[in-house]
């Protein structure tokens, strides 16, 4: 179906969920240390600006159809 959306990685969304719900139960640990917790989150920001992106794409893809 659509990997045609226009952010860095090509991401696949539902992956891209999962891998932010484990940052986020990671984050709560208190056995992650602050430089971890600094990586996790980046590698988060990052996740969820490339998933608003990919769902700006699909929704510019939808507005496509429902216009013909």
């Amino acid at each position: 179906m659509g990997n045609k959306d226009n952010s860095q990685d090509n991401i696949v969304i539902e992956e891209a969920f999962e891998r932010l719900s484990e940052i986020n139960r990671a984050l709560e640990d208190p056995q992650v240390g602050l430089k971890e917790s600094l990586d996790l989150y980046a590698e988060g920001v990052k996740l969820v600006s490339a998933c608003k992106a990919n769902l700006e794409g699909v929704e510019k893809e939808i507005q496509i159809l429902n216009e013909v």
